[in-house]
């Protein structure tokens, strides 16, 4: 790797992109800023093109994220990170690269950058890209998923939360029954089910989750115990059981 450093500065946003090339420019003995990208695509060509030694990269881009890109790559720059992330956050893959710069970024954080970048000008270091991504990932929200997959026959049906009214557990499967009459089984085990539903489900006895948007009526029942009637066609019965009793009282607000 030669003193002065080829680079290429990657950010969907001009204005992002001018800032980089004047703080660059305040360091001509380290830095030569060869091209600039505004998208991940436009970017990759460049970089397996020009090979160059460092890249200042947005994480986020509208058509592919900036560690996605780096999956992509032939050739494997240095890789400095711009982003909007929280300091917290970044510190979870601040060892598998270069530098990060949160923006927006001021002139003596970059001259810090630039302190590290002489450091390591000379050295071998390997950027694991694919480690990366798999921080990236873990650090963005789960999506919530909106229903159960059930199988009946040789398909997969989606049964959707708003539609199940409550899951029995008996003989070894799981019933889901739903508004309208349906029933499907699954091979689940309860607790399993319990875990993949969203929080309007409660467990109120050992064999019975129900949907609390379903419930049409509560009833006393005898050792403080509760009659449950659901919503559903059958309009039915479930009897909580003294285990759950407290949780269930709390959840419904009794």
């Amino acid at each position: 790797m030669s003193t002065k450093l080829r680079s290429i500065i990657i950010d969907d946003e001009r204005p992002a992109r001018l800032m980089m090339s004047r703080l660059a420019g305040n360091y001509p003995d380290v830095l030569e800023i060869i091209a600039e990208a505004s998208n991940a695509i436009e970017a990759i060509e460049l970089i397996d093109n020009l090979k160059p030694d460092l890249i200042f990269l947005d994480v986020h881009m509208p058509d592919l994220n900036g560690f996605d890109m780096l999956t992509r790559l032939r050739h494997k720059p240095l890789v400095i990170f711009t982003t909007a992330f929280e300091q917290y956050a970044i510190r979870a893959f601040q060892e598998n690269t270069l530098d990060y710069l949160v923006k927006p970024i001021e002139d003596s954080r970059f001259m810090k950058s630039i302190e590290k970048i002489k450091r390591w000008n000379n050295s071998n270091m390997q950027v694991d890209f694919l480690k990366l991504k798999e921080i990236f990932d873990q650090m963005q929200p789960k999506k919530e998923a909106t229903a159960l997959p059930v199988k009946v026959k040789d398909k997969i049906l989606l049964v959707r939360f708003p539609d199940l009214v409550y899951l029995e557990s008996q003989l070894g499967y799981v019933t889901l029954y739903t508004d309208n009459g349906t029933e499907y089984l699954s091979e689940l085990s309860l607790s399993d089910l319990e875990e993949k539903l969203p929080a309007n489900f409660i467990r109120v006895q050992k064999s019975f989750i129900i949907n609390k948007d379903k419930i049409g009526e509560i009833s006393k029942h005898f050792n403080n115990r509760l009659i449950i009637t659901m919503t559903d066609k059958k309009q039915s019965r479930i009897t909580t059981g003294t285990t759950y009793i407290q949780q269930i009282r709390a959840e419904l607000d009794l």
